[in-house]
């Protein structure tokens, strides 16, 4: 069973390397531990570990846009892959925005050549709503209505 907990500070180098990992800095833009140590501070970012009993295999960052009532769901990194923890991961995220932020819209970009993400996120109800470009490459946004 996989749950989620609020991230605390000291947890930062941990994410931090987990993220830096080759099997996913190849498809987020990956920030250093400075770099989260300062996203961390801002009141609108909320950081999730993902845990699989007592380990911690994983994170997720969201940043709410109360203006907009929506979620950016900015970043998922999981280091055992294959095991359904991402997807479980993300329901666990769904639920928490739902009943603990109170908010109903969930959004998200990911590149259009990972394939494996854009599958699970049209899996698990999320619609492709616009692109845009970055760096030479196409993001595709997605998002998601909560009930």
């Amino acid at each position: 069973m996989v749950t989620l907990v609020r991230g605390v500070f000291t947890q930062l180098p941990a994410l931090s390397e987990m993220e830096n990992a080759d099997d996913n800095k190849e498809f987020i833009l990956s920030n250093s531990l400075l770099a989260h140590q300062q996203l961390f501070s801002e009141s609108n970012i909320h950081y999730l570990t993902i845990h699989s009993g007592s380990e911690i295999v994983g994170f997720i960052i969201l940043a709410v846009e109360l203006e907009l009532k929506s979620v950016e769901f900015r970043r998922i990194v999981v280091a055992k892959k294959g095991l359904g923890i991402g997807q479980e991961a993300i329901n666990q995220m769904e639920k928490y925005v739902l009943e603990e932020l109170r908010i109903t819209r969930i959004w998200l970009d990911v590149f259009a050549d990972n394939t494996r993400a854009q599958h699970i996120y049209q899996k698990l109800g999320y619609q492709q709503f616009d692109t845009m470009p970055y760096d030479n490459k196409i993001l595709l946004l997605f998002e998601k209505h909560l009930h």
